[in-house]
């Protein structure tokens, strides 16, 4: 009976759960690769510029602009693309792209630091180049994000859709209750006393008559 109850529910329910899996939340959105590929190749571009040994800066400002821009460098050779990879083959989750998310955030505090740094100490040429690359990964991230907040909420509203769909459906009926088996008194077996067999009469004596 409880099987029978789970599978009605179940048929109920499948309609439902139907129309959540065929209705991806922000399906007309662009994979996350397709937002951030231009905006990559353009900052991967102006780091072929940057030549940091021909700033007018201390060695320690020169050493840290080019540890940010080897950490640039490691992230969008290794990290990101595997984050992409991640993402593009499931565009409608936000637990997806938030990874990427954060990713491409951190990113843009590196750049902007050697963009500031830039600014200060090398050439023209090199500066307008990473002037160029921040503005459109900021460009990018913020496009980004709005895709994470859109598809957020449409995952929010189809979860709640689903939820008032299920709590459409009337809960199963109990099963009957089980008849409690009754038990009768066992009968007494009255035994019966054994018989004591008669013994035969003894015969009288035949006396002898005497002659």
């Amino acid at each position: 009976m409880l099987f029978r109850n789970s599978l009605s529910l179940l048929t109920l329910c499948a309609p439902a759960l139907l129309l959540a899996a065929q209705a991806p939340p922000a399906a007309n959105s662009p994979a996350p690769s397709a937002i951030l590929q231009p905006s990559l190749e353009i900052l991967r571009t102006a780091l072929l510029t940057v030549h940091i040994e021909r700033w007018k800066a201390s060695n320690a400002v020169r050493d840290d602009a080019q540890s940010n821009v080897d950490s640039i460098q490691r992230d969008m050779q290794s990290t990101l693309p595997s984050l992409l990879a991640t993402t593009d083959a499931a565009p409608a989750s936000a637990a997806k792209i938030l990874p990427v998310y954060r990713n491409v955030e951190a990113l843009y505090d590196v750049v902007l630091r050697v963009d500031t740094a830039a600014r200060l100490a090398a050439p023209i040429d090199q500066t307008s180049a990473l002037d160029q690359a921040l503005t459109r990964l900021d460009d990018s991230r913020r496009a980004l994000g709005d895709q994470l907040q859109q598809t957020a909420a449409a995952q929010e509203a189809q979860i709640v859709r689903l939820q008032a769909a299920l709590n459409a459906v009337p809960p199963p009926a109990p099963p009957p209750p089980q008849p409690i088996p009754v038990k009768c008194p066992a009968t007494p077996v009255h035994k019966k006393k054994p018989t004591t067999a008669a013994k035969p009469a003894t015969p009288p004596a035949i006396s002898t008559p005497s002659h």
